[in-house]
């Protein structure tokens, strides 16, 4: 029978600084570069004891008054991702499996909500700027002609009276064409104060329509940015359980091999022992780091297996974890004199 080791650890790296509102994510870039060395160092005990003191404990409230606020929150959501990230690497590299689900659980949780405290924050925000961006194309549509129209007729009446004048055009006092002129006259200032108006008002609207795309990009950005933490954390999450059943269905195949053979079980002990007998079930792990994390998870599983203690202690004493014992050397056979 193969046994397998089962190890999860996600890769973690430095998230992008935040504004200063947004300290998680500050939280996470100071303490990222230390856990890391610890861990670099076989110091996962002291890693653990470290990040376990940075995570709140309650998601931070979202802020959801206004655009800038939004933003400043998902900054502070993504910091806390990654520290929770963080958080499960470390504890899944001392062995605590069924603890570094607990962790990934609280994060998928943590996205979700703040899903739902997007949507709550981002609709009135949308179902404004949808009215804004109807109302500015009504009103472009309305008063584009409009202005044209009235720019042209102003303009006329002010050249024929300009024309008038100046004795370039000459009309009959009593003419129906001076009543028109005087009428239109009159109407000149409640015309100009419309076009004054128009011309006040539909850059303020072409404005609105050009912004209108962008307010809804940056509404679909956020909601995409949440809901792929939703999706990493999902993912993180079903990789976490697996490794954790999957070891416990290998552990439970084992031991039932090993009653049908008659020999008596210890818990995880015969598991354990079977796994550390192929000693290339841990070398092949790759560096020293991998190879001390999975023996940390079979000291969880049996906790006083002394061969799983003496590999990492060799491990971090600098040594390979099983390293070859000298042979003897042998005795040569005296020559008969």
């Amino acid at each position: 029978m193969r046994l397998m080791p089962y190890l999860f650890l996600p890769t973690v790296a430095l998230i992008a600084q935040a504004p200063a509102g947004a300290d998680l994510a500050q939280r996470f870039n100071a303490e990222l570069p230390a856990v890391t060395q610890m861990l670099k160092e076989l110091k996962a005990p002291e890693a653990l004891n470290r990040v376990q003191g940075i995570i709140p404990a309650e998601r931070p409230a979202f802020n959801g008054a206004g655009p800038k606020e939004i933003g400043q929150s998902l900054d502070n959501m993504a910091g806390l991702i990654s520290l929770y990230r963080l958080s499960a690497n470390v504890t899944s590299e001392n062995g605590l499996w069924e603890k570094a689900v607990e962790i990934q659980e609280r994060r998928l949780r943590d996205a979700k909500a703040t899903l739902s405290d997007l949507e709550k924050a981002q609709g009135p925000i949308a179902a404004q700027w949808k009215q804004v961006a109807q109302d500015a194309t009504d009103y472009t549509t309305k008063n584009t002609a409009r202005q044209q129209e009235l720019t042209a007729a102003l303009k006329a009446v002010q050249d024929e009276v300009a024309a008038v004048n100046a004795n370039q055009k000459k009309l009959d006092p009593k003419s129906k064409e001076m009543a028109e002129l005087q009428a239109r006259v009159a109407k000149f200032p409640q015309e100009q104060a419309e076009l004054d108006q128009i011309n006040a008002a539909l850059p303020v609207h072409k404005q609105n329509l050009a912004n209108a795309p962008k307010v809804a990009k940056m509404l679909a950005d956020n909601r995409k940015e949440v809901e792929t933490m939703i999706k990493t954390a999902e993912e993180a999450l079903d990789k976490a359980r697996k490794a954790v059943a999957d070891q416990k269905d290998e552990i439970t195949r084992f031991n039932t091999e090993q009653v049908m053979k008659k020999v008596k079980i210890a818990g995880n002990r015969n598991w354990v022992d079977a796994v550390l007998r192929s000693t290339e079930n841990i070398t092949k792990l790759g560096g020293p780091q991998q190879q001390a994390a999975f023996l940390s998870r079979l000291l969880f599983l049996d906790p006083s297996n002394p061969g799983a203690q003496k590999a990492l202690d060799n491990l971090k004493a600098g040594k390979e974890p099983f390293p070859k014992e000298a042979k003897p050397a042998k005795k040569s056979a005296s020559k008969k004199k």
